[in-house]
């Protein structure tokens, strides 16, 4: 995806690597004993303005959030804020 690019309808945060992926690596360093997430600020601060970085990635995966999971409670957002935790420690 590119910043001048939107995800098609169909997109769903669940079917996508970059989400899934992240919160793979979470629940696996979150089990193998983590108890603390340290960011580096600049870091975090550069990528949130870059139009396919993690602020605006997250703004279509909570839209097919809001689409497609009403009935079900919204489970994604959870999962996505844990994934975007990891995102975010990854940068440097």
């Amino acid at each position: 995806m590119t910043s001048n690019d939107r995800p098609e309808r169909s997109y769903s945060w669940a079917d996508d690597p970059y989400w899934v992926d992240a919160l793979d690596r979470f629940v696996a360093t979150r089990d193998a004993g983590a108890k603390t997430i340290t960011l580096d600020i600049e870091a975090v601060e550069e990528a949130i303005f870059n139009g396919d970085g993690p602020a605006y990635r997250l703004l279509y995966a909570m839209e097919s959030v809001m689409k497609l999971e009403g009935e079900d409670g919204f489970r994604g957002a959870p999962r996505l804020t844990l994934a975007l935790l990891q995102i975010l420690k990854e940068l440097r």
